[in-house]
């Protein structure tokens, strides 16, 4: 057939008819379910059962072994049973295997998130507790690595996170998480999120309100993103941190007053009244001094001194291209400041061995490889608990002695002298450049 004659079979002058379309059996597939689409999950399901296999371990050994297994999270659990039989939640006092009637000491709004753990046996919700802290723990490696500009292959990132879970999950401070049942591991994922630099500026900043209105100690970052010019993310940080509070009011009215307006955010002395376990924060360090379990008031100023410094020293640190060190610098004074900091709060030593790692692998010097090591064998080597010891009825700690010991092998220590000394090494650093690990051509097959 001539063109003019399929010109006047379609109506198209001069054009060819379109191909007639294919067989819907001989398309190819273009499915989630095909080859291709099945291979993306493949790393997730790698990571997913190294974290069952390393909870499976804690539940059959830890759980056998340590006396105070999950104590912390019992309360947790403990907490939302009493929001569903109408206990109030501060006047709780839950009994564990290794102390009575402990307090809950977060807020209303965690107790309602807490209600799926309360709807099923103990033991199972235990599990899936100790399983998400360990995903938890993996995501935030993976989130670090994005954050410091690392990009490889998926299999090759794959193989950084799990080697990574399986290093961090051998750390003095992870290891009390995991045991305790504590809930830091979460906190530090939603706050990382907020600093991805793919996340879209309408969500930047909502993650970490949330984990403010868990536990009040990511305020502090939302200081950080306000004085770092991303006041959008801060005030929306602000937004989900209050409506966490509203949704406790609206369903807990009368713990959330309690709470909030009778002052039992800031009751220190609700926590675990021991004597054994070490408050490595710098009103611990005063309390200590004077021989007191709390701190002194005149404390407080001294805190919020160091609060204004590091805030000033994270704020350069980010004008100078290094937001990933401004974000540790700030993790690491609300830690230092904090009322109680005991060894199960510093977990955010894994980003800040993943960002040092990073800086290892892309400095020519050994001198950060060296660090990396030491800072590795300082929270694999207990020497923190030196100070867990009670002599003829008197805790060592608060014996001038003990103090000393403890102040000089806390788990704020590393982080305390790096940030004393951020002036003199921040500047031989190298702003971070986003590295390809992999050639383009690899890193996109898969």
């Amino acid at each position: 057939m001539r063109e003019d004659e399929r010109a006047r079979d379609t109506g198209a002058p001069g054009r060819l008819p379109p191909p007639a379309p294919e067989p819907a059996a001989s398309r190819p597939a273009r499915f989630a379910g095909g080859p291709g689409g099945a291979r993306r999950f493949v790393p997730l399901a790698a990571v997913a059962a190294v974290a069952l296999a390393l909870a499976a371990q804690a539940v059959l050994i830890f759980g056998v072994v340590v006396p105070y297994w999950m104590i912390d999270f019992a309360v947790y659990r403990g907490a939302a049973q009493a929001l569903l039989h109408d206990v109030r939640l501060y006047e709780l006092g839950v009994d564990t295997a290794f102390f009575p009637g402990m307090m809950y000491t977060y807020t209303p709004f965690f107790a309602v998130m807490m209600v799926p753990a309360a709807l099923v046996p103990a033991a199972v919700a235990q599990f899936a507790w100790t399983t998400a802290g360990y995903l938890a723990l993996a995501a935030s490696i993976w989130l670090v690595l994005r954050i410091t500009g690392v990009t490889t292959t998926r299999q090759r990132t794959t193989a950084l996170v799990t080697a990574g879970l399986i290093c961090a999950a051998m750390l003095g401070p992870v290891q009390f998480n995991v045991l305790l049942g504590q809930v830091n591991l979460f906190l530090v994922v939603l706050v990382l999120l907020d600093f991805l630099p793919s996340l879209p500026e309408r969500y930047r900043g909502i993650a970490t309100g949330i984990a403010a209105g868990i536990k009040l100690t990511p305020l502090f970052f939302v200081a950080y993103l306000f004085f770092t010019g991303r006041r959008r993310a801060a005030f929306q940080a602000l937004g989900s941190f209050a409506a966490t509070a509203l949704v406790g009011f609206a369903l807990l009215p009368t713990d959330s007053r309690a709470y909030w307006f009778h002052g039992v955010f800031f009751d220190s002395a609700r926590a675990v009244p021991t004597d054994v376990m070490v408050n490595h924060s710098l009103p611990g360090f005063f309390a200590r001094l004077v021989g007191e379990r709390t701190a002194p008031d005149w404390s407080l100023l001294l805190a919020a001194a160091a609060t204004a410094a590091c805030l000033a020293a994270a704020v350069w640190a980010h004008r100078r291209g290094h937001d990933v060190v401004g974000l540790l610098v700030i993790a690491f004074a609300a830690q230092l400041v904090s009322p109680v900091t005991w060894v199960h709060h510093c977990v955010w030593v894994v980003p800040a061995l993943v960002w040092l790692a990073t800086v290892a692998w892309r400095q020519a010097t050994p001198l950060p490889r060296v660090l990396l090591g030491l800072v590795v064998l300082w929270y694999l080597a207990p020497v923190w608990s030196l100070g867990h010891r009670i002599f003829d009825g008197v805790p060592f700690q608060h014996t001038p002695t003990g103090n000393l010991l403890v102040t000089l092998t806390g788990t704020l220590v590393p982080a305390v002298v790096a940030i004393a000394l951020l002036p003199v090494w921040l500047r031989r650093l190298r702003p971070p450049e986003r590295a390809e690990v992999a050639r383009p051509e690899v890193a996109s097959a898969g």
